[in-house]
Parts: structure tokens; sequence; C-alpha cells
């Protein structure tokens, strides 16, 4: 294969003049399988969605629902069995690995429910080691990392690992994490479902503040009721299908499509 001209591949995702309501990222008729033997589940049967620059989204919708899927294949985890996924207008599913690879250090910034962090390093080191994959020196990435740290309210424990902190402080450490290389999007999977309510709100409050101050899109798999207030948006999706799309005060919701989770 050419050796790709990463320059001209960058310049497909840099900015668009027109910052007005500009789709960041577009899907077209996804579907996705997964087949197991001659068992065949839909995840997805058909969404078609468009998220908008700097916007904060929620898709919700019970379990078993597609959400995961939907929220993977969107932040190009998981390769849709048909339809398109667009990210600033560039089709994922012709990028090869090497560009996928430049498209996830660099344009999206992961938050998952569990932390993922890597337990033998210091929360610095946990920040800055996706920049080193980015070709940031040491120093610059040390500045950057301390830099996000405090912006993520965690300044005064630069030097601790996992361990050492609460659940809500690891989940910090991830959102810093996923800042590292100033993405343009941040996906962030059920990112309150290991916290406690109060923690589960601080990490809200956290997401929306930089919405605010960085400009960054939020798109959140989640089945937090405390995330409507949050968001600008929300896609509900049931059976694979994405069924409504709103914002949070034209949606209402019952207790049993959250189950145990309920609707306060």
């Amino acid at each position: 294969m050419a050796k790709i001209d990463m320059k001209r591949f960058q310049a497909l995702f840099e900015e668009p003049g027109e910052q007005e309501q500009s789709v960041i990222i577009r899907g077209v008729d996804i579907h996705k399988i997964y087949r197991s033997g001659p068992q065949e589940t839909h995840a997805l049967r058909g969404a078609t969605l468009d998220v908008y620059r700097g916007e904060y989204l929620s898709i919700m919708g019970p379990s078993g629902s597609g959400k995961s899927t939907l929220f993977n294949a969107i932040g190009a985890l998981v390769k849709p069995t048909s339809g398109r996924v667009y990210i600033d207008q560039v089709d994922i599913a012709q990028l090869d690995t090497e560009e996928l690879a430049w498209l996830r250090c660099r344009k999206i910034g992961y938050v998952f429910q569990t932390f993922n962090l890597i337990q033998v390093m210091t929360c610095l080191e946990n920040v800055t080691l996706p920049m080193s994959f980015a070709g940031l020196s040491t120093e610059e990435a040390r500045d950057k990392g301390i830099r996000i740290l405090k912006m993520v309210g965690l300044g005064h424990r630069i030097l601790h690992k996992p361990a050492e902190l609460s659940g809500g402080q690891q989940q910090r450490v991830a959102v810093a994490r996923a800042l590292a290389n100033s993405p343009d999007i941040i996906l962030a999977d059920e990112p309150t479902a290991n916290l406690d309510q109060s923690t589960g709100q601080e990490i809200i409050d956290l997401f929306k503040n930089l919405q605010n101050t960085l400009g960054v899109t939020i798109i959140s798999a989640t089945h937090d009721t405390k995330m409507l207030q949050a968001s600008d948006r929300i896609l509900w999706i049931e059976d694979g299908v994405i069924v409504k799309a709103a914002r949070p005060e034209e949606m209402t919701f019952t207790s049993d499509k959250f189950g145990a989770h309920g609707h306060h």
C-alpha cells in the first residue's frame, strides 16, 4: 500500500469555516448484526443521525437497545455491518489501520465506565501516555498533562496512582486522559455508572464545563437521568432504532424505561 500523506489526510479533518451548527458526525442507515453460529442478533436496524459540533448529546435507551453499539459505531470502535459513518465528512470505513489509529488518537477522546486507567502509572503518566503516541516531547507532554489535570480539579494529585484515588477522582483522570490530544469529540460510555449520585453529578458538571470552555462535542451513552439536564439533545433508542431525538424538555420518561435506575 502506498504510504499515506499524513498531512493531507489530517487536513481532511481541519475545522470547516462554517462553525454554526455544522455536523461533526453523521451516521447513515447503520445496521449491525452480530453472528454466533446460526444465531443472528440485530443490534442496530438502520440508525441515522447527525451530531452537531460542540453539542452535548446523550444516547439513552433500555438495556439491550443497541445504544452501546451505536455509540461504538459512531466512535469508530465498531464497524457497522452496513451503513456509513462520517466524521468531519470523512467516511471512516475507507480509512486504513494507520488512519483509524490517528483518528482515535487525535480526534476523539474516550471515557469508559470502568475508568480503564493503568494501575502502575501515576495520574500524570496515564494522561501523558496518549501524548507520546501523538509524538509530543516528554517535556511538552508533562506541561500539558499538568495543565489538564488542573483543569479537571486534580492538580494536587498528579503523582498519585489510581489505587490512591476515589472513584470520582479516577474518572476525572480518565476525562483528563481523554483530553490529552485536544480532541474535538469526547465519547463517554456510561461515565457515571460506577459512581454514587453526587460524584456522578460532579462528572456531569465537569463535562458541561469542558463543553462550554473548550467547545468539545460530548457524546454519552447513559442510563443516568441526571445526564438529561446537561444534554442539549437526547437520542432515545429501542430495538436498534432511534425512535426519538429531542431536547431534554421535550422528552417524557416513565420509570419502567430505566429499570432499576428509575426517573427521580
